[in-house]
């Protein structure tokens, strides 16, 4: 019996580990897809949701950490996308004026700034 639990967890543990390589190396492979979908995610979020949650944001914000570190981002990515998130909140703001797209595109770009100017920072 302890014999049989112990197989069962040690190729359960086994399985755990070669999905996290498979996916890590699915995330290496589609390094431009995956960063296309994530910005694609940020700009649909800023004019096709209504409401805003701080815990969608955080969680975005977290994921893109992850992806400096996974990816090795350098900062000039990080302030390419805080100029994107410049415009968009620039154009937003001239065609809706003080509208909640623009606020949370403004939004956007503050947590992207900063998270480049750590990021330039620690480089």
């Amino acid at each position: 019996m302890a014999l049989s639990l112990f197989s069962y967890w040690s190729s359960a543990k086994i399985s755990r580990i070669i999905m996290k390589k498979a996916l890590k190396s699915f995330l290496q492979e589609n390094k431009k897809t995956v960063l296309t979908l994530f910005i694609v995610g940020i700009v649909g979020e800023i004019f096709l949701r209504l409401t805003s949650s701080d815990l969608l944001t955080f969680s975005a914000l977290l994921l893109y950490i992850l992806f400096i570190k996974l990816y090795k981002l350098k900062s000039s990515l990080t302030f390419l996308l805080c100029l994107v998130l410049l415009l968009v909140v620039s154009i937003d703001y001239v065609f809706t004026g003080a509208s909640v797209s623009t606020e949370k595109a403004a939004v956007w770009f503050v947590l992207f700034f900063t998270v480049g100017v750590i990021q330039q920072w620690k480089e």
